[in-house]
């Protein structure tokens, strides 16, 4: 058996060889081409992902400070109002202790006012009837100097008496 020459299989090597080369000029490049696109799409998809990711994250850390801030103003309205009512309570509570205390101090003073309105008129009552006894004692009529002197007189006596 020696080689032969076949013509045939000559013939499908040769067009397999001109199918390649045509593929290669023809179908390759467009394929390329298009594994090529299809590879710059994706990676372009996961770069705006990851930039997007990276705005998310901006974004979530900027919403967590304002929130931190939001908290921390609140805390401080908090306490503002807090010491503000604290000392609005101590203003109400040192008023009313100022108002007792001079409520206190006007009634010892109208205390004071009536009690001696009350030994004025005491001794007067008292220095009237002592004369009205002491006239009807010695049956004499005193006449009103005399009546007034003598109360004078009581009244002058009467205040020296501790009361």
């Amino acid at each position: 058996m020696g080689l032969e020459f076949n013509a045939t299989l000559l013939a499908q090597i040769f067009d397999f060889i001109i199918l390649l080369i045509f593929l290669r000029l023809v179908v390759y490049k467009p394929l390329m081409k298009l594994l090529s696109d299809r590879t710059e799409h994706i990676e372009k998809n996961i770069a705006v992902a990851e930039q997007e990711r990276q705005e998310a994250e901006q974004l979530k850390a900027g919403y967590e400070a304002e929130m931190r801030q939001s908290r921390e103003k609140a805390n401080e309205i908090i306490q503002k109002a807090t010491k503000a009512g604290e000392d609005q309570a101590a203003e109400i509570i040192e008023s009313a202790k100022n108002e007792a205390s001079r409520m206190r101090e006007t009634a010892l003073a109208d205390i004071e006012r009536e009690k001696q309105k009350a030994m004025a008129e005491l001794r007067d009552q008292v220095a009237s009837l002592s004369v009205l006894v002491a006239g009807k004692i010695i049956n004499q009529k005193i006449n009103d100097d005399i009546q007034h002197g003598m109360v004078r007189e009581f009244i002058e006596e009467a205040g020296e008496l501790p009361c």
